[in-house]
């Protein structure tokens, strides 16, 4: 009976350690998926931020070859130049994310 009683006492030791490792195994897989998620999230930001400045740049040289000067002022520049700040925020938005989770990886 002993024996029964050292042998149910390791498979508990034993299931208990499984436990504990298995959720820490979990929770780092989550993390890194969350990472990844945040890594492509903010891949499509930065493409999406990179077209806006190139159409920036786009009518804005447009309108220096027309010597149109007031470009500045337009309201649809304006408004892409909010849009720019927009994603800009949000893409540092991601950044904090990712550091976030890097911090929270390490311990």
């Amino acid at each position: 009976m002993d024996m029964m009683k050292k042998i149910h006492e390791d498979v508990s030791a034993g299931i208990s350690v499984l436990k504990k490792e298995g959720t820490s195994l979990f929770l780092k897989t989550m993390a890194e998926m969350d990472m990844l998620k945040y890594r492509y999230d903010m891949y499509k930001v930065e493409g999406h931020l990179s077209g806006l400045y190139r159409e920036l740049g786009e009518r804005f040289i447009g309108a220096v070859e027309r010597r149109d000067y007031g470009v500045l002022s337009s309201r649809e520049m304006k408004d892409l130049m909010e849009s720019i700040e927009a994603i800009k925020i949000e893409e540092e938005r991601y950044r904090k994310e990712l550091d976030n989770l890097r911090d929270i990886q390490k311990d």
